[in-house]
């Protein structure tokens, strides 16, 4: 449009709290989803007459679909926009969880809750990408910061969500708790998250061209250095999941809630971590952020054998290490995402994928190993989890590169 012989162009899109808000909920779905059947295991297993251990493969599917789907719907969203892709899968996931609560046998609910971790998974990946799409540099490290707790805190808040529904109206309440989640998020991202893609900006291949991409991505050191120090670090937190309530119940003889307590106080310091990050983001470089978090992951466990070691174990010396352990990775990441990212985002979409598939990749081998490599909780997290920690130390180092481009000047913060 031209006014006076000048030329206005259209403003350009911003990403605002409304919007971070929107893409917040959905991306909340597949994470809180994973584990928010998990207090109705033994509900679900009598009432479907199978083992406990088969309603397992429920909570499988779900993740191996949340890993896939992220994979091939972040790659997709680069081809036909991130808003359809979102919207649509939070539908889909509506849809399947509707149907979840009607299984009639386990086998059906195993199928779904792998299509229900697919098309779940769309949130997460599709709500980074918008992120990717609107916010650059050091301005991308609130934003994401706050969608990586989002993904945190859902398995945190999932059994508690769970529990409810379950004491409400049985086990297939959560499914259809699930489903109703799944609409209104949807129908939030619809009303107040624009598309963030340009149609000019958008890839026009195939599934031979997603690999192309993909490839091209995993070639640009950094991505890969700070993509490495996210599914570490991610294996590293669900290594602390997974043994924490062995730990609390076994190791220190505390009743389960002590134990429900614990954890929430610690997903609590998980938030408050978070939140501090986004503040600190104003002032302070992504690695050093990232410094602060590896630095208490380093120190925590460096204590946890010193407590091991001198047989010092009591609740006054272990639940304050599982707390940093819990809280430092609110430092983390948000800022490796956003590290990760600055040199690919010609294919934002892809990149997140391969992030965040790897990512629950990482979660499932990281929980297998724990509960393998030895039969005590607590030197399992402190075996696995120290390794996790020295190769997110290892990845910070090898991310330790000049940007390929200059780094973009500061831009306005998210409101």
């Amino acid at each position: 449009m031209c006014h006076d012989g000048q030329v206005t162009t259209k403003p350009a899109l911003a990403l605002t709290g409304v919007m971070l808000a929107a893409l917040g909920f959905i991306g909340t779905l597949g994470p809180f989803g994973t584990d928010a059947y998990l207090p109705a295991f033994p509900a679900m297993a009598e009432d479907l007459q199978v083992a406990p251990s088969y309603i397992g493969l429920t909570l499988s599917m779900f993740t191996i679909g949340m890993a896939v789907g992220q994979f091939f719907l972040g790659s997709l969203s680069d081809r036909i926009g991130r808003k359809t892709v979102i919207v649509s899968g939070g539908l889909l996931m509506a849809v399947a969880s509707a149907i979840a609560g009607f299984a009639a046998n386990a086998d059906i609910l195993i199928a779904l809750c792998l299509f229900m971790g697919f098309s779940a998974s769309a949130g997460v990946v599709g709500g980074r990408a918008v992120v990717a799409d609107l916010t650059h540099g050091e301005a991308a490290v609130r934003p994401f910061t706050i969608l990586g707790m989002v993904v945190s805190i859902g398995p945190i808040l999932g059994p508690i969500g769970g529990a409810a529904l379950l004491a409400l109206g049985g086990w297939r309440f959560i499914f259809f708790g699930l489903a109703i989640f799944a609409v209104v998020s949807s129908v939030f991202v619809a009303l107040v998250v624009p598309e963030s893609l340009a149609r000019d900006k958008r890839h026009t291949g195939g599934v031979a061209q997603m690999f192309r991409t993909a490839g091209k991505v995993l070639r640009d050191r950094q991505y890969l250095a700070f993509a490495i120090l996210i599914w570490f670090g991610f294996g590293m937190l669900f290594t602390y999941i997974s043994t924490s309530s062995f730990i609390v119940e076994d190791n220190l003889g505390l009743p389960p809630a002590a134990y429900a307590a614990s954890f929430g106080v610690n997903g609590v310091g998980l938030v408050l971590a978070g939140l501090i990050t986004t503040r600190l983001a104003r002032k302070v470089r992504p690695r050093r952020l990232i410094r602060i978090g590896l630095i208490a992951q380093l120190a925590a466990f460096a204590t946890l054998w010193a407590v091991i070691l001198t047989g010092s174990v009591s609740p006054w010396t272990i639940l304050p290490i599982l707390f940093v352990l819990a809280s430092s990775m609110g430092f983390i990441f948000g800022p490796a995402t956003a590290m990760a990212m600055e040199n690919v985002r010609f294919a934002s979409g892809t990149a997140l994928a391969l992030m965040g598939s790897v990512q629950f990749l990482a979660a499932a081998v990281a929980v297998t190993v724990a509960g393998i490599v030895n039969s005590n909780a607590l030197i399992s997290l402190a075996e696995v989890g120290s390794v996790a920690t020295l190769l997110v130390l290892a990845a910070l180092i090898m991310g330790r590169v000049k940007p390929t481009t200059a780094e973009p000047a500061r831009s306005r913060q998210t409101g």
